[in-house]
């Protein structure tokens, strides 16, 4: 299946959709100080940067439906799909980390993974796992940060 795509209107679409939920969500993740102490708000980087997204994202939007200036690209499903199932794993295993822990989502994603793209040898599975594991308590004990664990 084959689906042709403006990519500068969609491109303009996502993205000021995105930049705009940003902008409404950054006053709950950011906090202000709360002594003003003269420095730059930590908002302002942010700010411009979104502003500017969706700045961009205006005139990708005119350039494609007013001056009907367009870059189409052809998406086929049978080329894009192993890219899009990997992602899918990827997105599967944030989830896992954050509603199972780390060391178990290690545990059931990274040998799908492996075994999506074709690896068959034990000795990978057992490693793959294994500096998953070590990389837990690498970050737990040496770097003192803490990963989600068994249970979230």
């Amino acid at each position: 299946m084959k689906i042709k795509i403006k990519s500068y209107l969609w491109s303009g679409i996502v993205m000021g959709i995105f930049s705009v939920l940003m902008l409404a969500a950054m006053p709950g993740q950011v906090r202000l100080p709360m002594f003003d102490s003269g420095a730059p708000s930590p908002r302002i980087i942010p700010g411009i940067c979104l502003v500017g997204m969706a700045v961009c994202s205006v005139i990708l939007i005119v350039q494609s439906v007013v001056f009907k200036k367009e870059k189409e690209i052809e998406f086929d499903w049978a080329k894009e799909k192993p890219c899009v199932v990997l992602i899918a794993l990827l997105c599967a295993y944030v989830a896992l980390t954050i509603y199972i822990g780390f060391i178990p989502a290690v545990c059931i994603i990274f040998p799908v993974l492996l075994f999506y793209c074709g690896e068959r040898g034990p000795f990978i599975y057992i490693f793959t796992v294994a500096a998953g594991i070590g990389i837990f308590f690498l970050f737990k004990y040496v770097f003192h940060v803490s990963l989600p664990g068994i249970g979230g």
